[in-house]
């Protein structure tokens, strides 16, 4: 959750690239294979519709992303193509990461009329709305769309179950969280720097140092809290979401702790201390919403990455790399090394999703708009990509690029459907394209299963600790974990918090539920 990432910093999925976001959750994938089969039709029940065998429907589709100045061009595009099909329009709702979370509560707690929502494990997150009752059941609907449904791996719908129950269409994406760190290609030529030798975080410091000491214009680290985004740097692996207290260590998979509690946080938050009072990081990280502007203007010099296939595969797979910063700014090459392997966690195959609202008018017609997504290449490229010629450019029968002034530039394949249908684009390795899909669906395939894979947490019976807990980290976590504030004063205090709104009640209710869904395992 990939990972891959222009999220805000609680996601950042997917912002560093969740490419993430980290940088964009993942890179853009081509035709599928045969080991991820997505139909190039839709499924007959659509397929066979007309327009006047339905009446006509209106659909609003909620989803965030930096603003666009061309929305109305994709709009009208999408619209021009799924009409003949299900007798429907989409107007497309975009916000801003900055503000959608609390947009969504707001549209959620007056009982607004909406019908599709873009959510995630982390991000508006899935299994809270779920919970609080606002999205709709959507079993009977899925059944009714077995292409859609057999394009997407079980392993994909099993972690997006809540008690039994599927209430988001999950994307398929790529899922395994590797993890590691981008730095700029030019900045590691022009100072020789040993950009494969890393092995953790700490050891980005003399890079950093490098940048800070001969590079003014450039920030030497892009903020995006990695304890949250990243828990396998920590050997850690989130139950629920990745902010509310109560992950597991990998290697244990059995006994649930407050991860805010361990000496790894402690060390995370230092090593952040030292590297603000040093210059590394802009002196705003801490309330800093977004960091897409930065990425597209180069400015970071070395930044967090969910990276699933990193630079050393890619070349080693005889492709060439231009890195996951050129998918913001062709100009800006980056080399992307991995020093976490790949993990299969329920948060990352929950990572980004559709759900529809529960006060839907048109929860069947929102379904049959879900299902051309998942498997009609046309339509899904025209939402992720825009209009050919206006937006984008095609270079070759599956790869574009992208128009910088076109108005349209939203970088995120893995916010919707199935990115398999998905173009390349300008920040995905070059070579074999076929190949390059094969190495992601293998990588699906085969990479360590979590000890947890499977177990998602019912928030239910600690709704009221969830929403004091999370009130405490959004009022002292983002200056801690950003090295803002000393944590030497003020973790005491953090933690204090959180046991007070009800941390240690949730972490309890995480471990009984963890251990009755082990012993329906066995």
């Amino acid at each position: 959750m990939n990972k891959s990432k222009e999220m805000k910093r609680p996601l950042v999925l997917l912002s560093i690239g969740i490419s993430v976001a980290l940088t964009g959750c993942s890179s853009q994938q081509t035709e599928p294979t045969t080991s991820t089969p997505v139909p190039s039709t839709a499924a007959a029940q659509t397929a066979q519709l007309t327009e006047t065998s339905l009446a006509p429907a209106e659909l609003i589709y909620y989803f965030p992303n930096s603003p666009q100045k061309d929305l109305q061009s994709v709009e009208d595009a999408v619209n021009k193509l799924i009409k003949p099909k299900i007798n429907a329009t989409v107007h497309l709702k975009l916000i801003d990461w900055g503000v959608y979370e609390e947009k969504m509560k707001v549209a959620m707690a007056s009982g607004e009329p909406y019908d599709l929502v873009w959510t995630g494990a982390s991000f508006n997150n899935y299994f809270k709305n779920v919970a609080n009752g606002a999205y709709a059941p959507l079993d009977d609907l899925i059944a009714k769309y077995p292409d859609m449904k057999q394009g997407i791996p079980d392993m994909f719908w099993n972690a997006v179950k809540v008690k039994g129950g599927i209430y988001g269409i999950p994307v398929f994406q790529q899922s395994t969280a590797g993890y590691g760190y981008i730095i700029q290609k030019a900045l590691a030529d022009k100072y020789k720097l040993d950009w494969k030798s890393v092995t953790k975080l700490s050891d980005l410091a003399p890079f950093l140092e490098t940048v800070k000491k001969n590079e003014p214009t450039l920030i030497p680290w892009e903020f995006t809290d990695a304890f949250t985004v990243a828990p396998p740097l920590f050997g850690l692996e989130s139950l629920g979401d990745a902010k509310t207290p109560g992950d597991l260590y990998i290697k244990d998979g059995s006994k649930v702790i407050n991860q805010y509690e361990t000496p790894e946080f402690k060390d995370y938050i230092t090593l952040m201390r030292s590297w603000y009072t040093k210059g590394f990081l802009r002196k705003d990280a801490a309330m800093l919403k977004e960091t897409s502007s930065d990425r597209k203007a180069g400015k970071n010099a070395l930044q967090l990455g969910q990276i699933d296939i990193d630079s050393v595969a890619l070349v080693s797979a005889g492709m060439e790399a231009t890195g996951r910063m050129s998918g913001f700014n062709p100009a800006i090459q980056s080399y992307d090394f991995q020093f976490v392997k790949p993990l299969l966690t329920t948060d990352k195959a929950a990572a980004t999703m559709t759900a529809i609202s529960a006060n839907s008018p048109n929860k069947e017609r929102a379904m049959m708009f879900l299902n051309l997504l998942n498997t009609d290449k046309e339509i899904y490229n025209t939402l992720v990509w825009g209009v050919e010629g206006k937006h984008y450019k095609k270079v070759a029968e599956n790869r574009i690029e992208t128009i910088k002034d076109g108005g349209f530039q939203i970088f995120a394949p893995w916010e919707f459907g199935n990115m398999s249908l998905s173009y390349l684009s300008e920040g995905d390795p070059k070579g074999n394209d076929q190949k390059f899909t094969q190495m992601w669906v293998d990588l699906n395939k085969n990479a360590t299963p979590s000890k947890a894979l499977g177990f998602v947490f019912d928030f239910t019976p600690v709704k009221a600790e969830k929403t004091n807990v999370d009130a405490a980290i959004d009022e002292l976590y983002y200056a801690i974990a950003s090295g803002s504030v000393d944590p030497e004063k003020y973790l005491p205090q953090f933690l204090d918090k959180l046991k007070k709104a009800g941390s240690d009640k949730i972490i309890a209710e995480k471990q009984k539920q963890l251990d009755a869904w082990k012993a329906t395992m066995k």
